[in-house]
């Protein structure tokens, strides 16, 4: 681990990373940089700490923090990051945080990290194509020993946003969440074991947190493939929804992952036996050291405080402020379709057009959606839809359609086009 950490610390610019202390010039920025490398043993283990501070052109600083603890054959690894404005300003901070890559490079490196008895993502997405993929993620879900994220991308065709989204998402979030995604019949077998208000499907992207409200359905935020497409087209767009994905994550996780106990234990261990290993006014000499010691973190530790809570407070105002654009928080409702109660009724002479989201009892579960953009050829009257008139009475309460057409171009059991 320590070949990867020189590496890590060569690349930002480091002439020795093995040094204890030292400044460079950042190659990965656009400033200057500092690090410290600090270790501790005692008989229960050993730790050791990287602190790297990189400063901007513009006065903003940037620090990440590394934590590694080996009491017996357990290795313990924990990162911070950490971040402060250039200048003393009342307004939302714009970061866009990223994962360290020598977190990457330890996944990569080493096939048997966990977090609370769960793999650790290792930033390839998973497959829930077909039967037994689809309940594997069902499964996934829904136990109760999930103790991160899981991220569903649907891969819909004929609504996805963008190419290879999936790939990317799992990339930005490893070490903090899986990612699986469905193509456009898996989300109906989704649909089917878990309902429309828990599926994921036509395109959007599903974050589900590792919890369950009281009535038993999921946490999460939805976005949409309208919502998505506000992001903008093509690699731009994209990375700017990674980024807001990506920053919602990393935030969640900055204010519930706390270090490992093991760190403290082997800090502790070695200050008592430093202590117990020294005489007379030595010891006494060290004690009042440490004391001084305490005392300075004590006063370091509520002062962090403060500038936490302060900055929990900003970033829920900046938060509550880009909801309208970024993703809407399902508590109050994240179904991807519309109950018949709160639908406006079809006029007559209007076209509304619908997909089939999942089946069941010979009902075909039918939402509304946009038109596609294949030709007017590929449009064929239905004489034979039962299920989807079934799903489309369903839907809408009524049935007094003039006409029904399927487009059969239209991949996933096509759009049906509906003239009232």
């Amino acid at each position: 681990m320590n070949k990867l950490i020189d590496k890590w610390l060569t690349n930002k610019g480091v002439e020795d990373p093995r040094a204890t202390d030292g400044d460079f010039e950042s190659r990965t920025g656009d400033g200057t940089g500092q690090f410290s490398r600090r270790a501790v043993t005692a008989t229960i283990g050993s730790t050791s700490e990287v602190e790297l501070i990189e400063t901007a052109h513009t006065g903003a600083m940037f620090t990440t923090t590394l934590q590694i603890t080996q009491v017996g054959q357990v290795v313990s690894v924990f990162a911070s990051l950490g971040a402060t404005p250039g200048a003393s300003v009342v307004a939302p901070v714009k970061l866009y945080p990223r994962c360290p890559w020598i977190i990457r490079a330890f996944i990569d490196e080493f096939s048997d990290w966990s977090f609370a008895g769960q793999a650790i993502p290792v930033g390839r997405p998973f497959a829930a194509i077909g039967g037994s993929s689809v309940q594997a993620l069902c499964d996934a879900l829904r136990t109760t020993t999930r103790k991160l994220p899981l991220v569903v991308v649907s891969m819909d065709e004929d609504e996805k946003v963008w190419d290879a989204l999936h790939i990317k998402a799992a990339e930005h979030l490893v070490g903090l969440a899986d990612v699986a995604y469905v193509d456009a019949e898996s989300s109906w077998l989704l649909t089917d074991a878990l309902g429309p208000h828990d599926s994921c499907y036509l395109g959007a992207v599903r974050l589900y947190w590792p919890s369950r409200r009281s009535d038993g359905s999921f946490e999460g935020i939805t976005w949409v493939a309208s919502r998505l497409a506000a992001f903008g087209e093509g690699d731009p767009g994209r990375n700017r929804f990674l980024a807001a994905l990506r920053g919602t994550v990393m935030s969640t996780a900055a204010l519930t992952m706390v270090q490992p106990n093991s760190f403290r234990e082997v800090q502790s261990t070695a200050t008592k036996e430093r202590v117990h290993a020294l005489q007379g006014r030595a010891r006494d000499a060290e004690l009042d050291s440490i004391v001084a010691e305490n005392a300075k973190l004590s006063a370091d530790l509520e002062e962090a405080k403060l500038t936490i809570a302060n900055l929990q407070w900003k970033v829920a105002a900046a938060t509550y402020a880009q909801q309208a654009g970024e993703a809407a928080n399902d508590e109050a409702g994240d179904d991807l379709s519309e109950g018949p109660e709160v639908r406006a009724q079809p006029k007559s002479g209007e076209i509304r057009y619908y997909k089939k989201i999942g089946s069941g009892g010979g009902v075909d579960a039918l939402v509304e959606t946009a038109a596609c953009q294949h030709r007017s050829s590929s449009w064929r009257p239905a004489f034979k839809g039962d299920q989807a008139e079934k799903g489309l009475l369903k839907l809408e309460g009524r049935d007094d359609w003039q006409s029904l057409a399927h487009c059969g171009s239209c991949t996933g059991g096509g759009r049906w086009r509906v003239h009232w």
